[in-house]
């Protein structure tokens, strides 16, 4: 934070700015693996492809910061850890 304060002293715009710019540039939501493997789950497991839906509709605009999606934007849990990847996921 102290280094981000330092720059942010030598450009030529307004903290406000700053964070306009970094929120243009930067997702609010991005497709954690936890989240993925919880779609994949529902409907390889259960038929269910309403979490994949929704997914899919909250990265459709992944930066916004939509208070309904304040969810997708937290890390995983301890029991929701993907432990291992594979290509494509």
């Amino acid at each position: 934070m102290t280094r981000w304060r330092m720059r942010l002293g030598q450009e030529s715009y307004s903290p406000h700015e700053a964070a306009t710019i970094m929120r243009a540039n930067n997702p609010a939501v991005i497709p954690r693996n936890h989240r993925v493997e919880a779609a994949l789950n529902a409907a390889v497991g259960q038929g269910d492809f309403a979490p994949a839906e929704e997914l899919l509709a909250v990265l459709s605009t992944p930066f916004d910061l939509k208070p309904e999606h304040a969810d997708y934007r937290n890390p995983p849990t301890l029991s929701e850890r993907v432990q291992q990847t594979f290509c494509g996921t």
